[in-house]
């Protein structure tokens, strides 16, 4: 599965409360080009640091692609 659409599903569908939050604010950050404090990422399991990793270079890799867009959307949506 895509990287961006595997983030999108554990956005959707959150397991750890603390986890997901990091998640979102790295998410919110890549989308609107906020700070993140990278030190959240070392709070994470070594599978979620792994994952969050991966998220950044898919991201970089797929500027232009509908799943980003879809996050976008979720980020926008959270902020109502």
């Amino acid at each position: 599965m895509n990287t961006l659409k595997q983030l999108k599903k554990q956005l959707l569908n959150a397991k750890h409360q603390k986890d997901s939050e990091v998640f979102w604010r790295l998410v919110r950050a890549l989308c609107l080009q906020e700070d993140f404090r990278l030190a959240e990422l070392y709070e994470l399991s070594y599978d979620d640091f792994q994952f969050a990793l991966d998220v950044i270079k898919s991201w970089r890799l797929d500027r232009y692609t509908k799943t980003r867009e879809r996050i976008r959307e979720l980020v926008d949506a959270q902020q109502e």
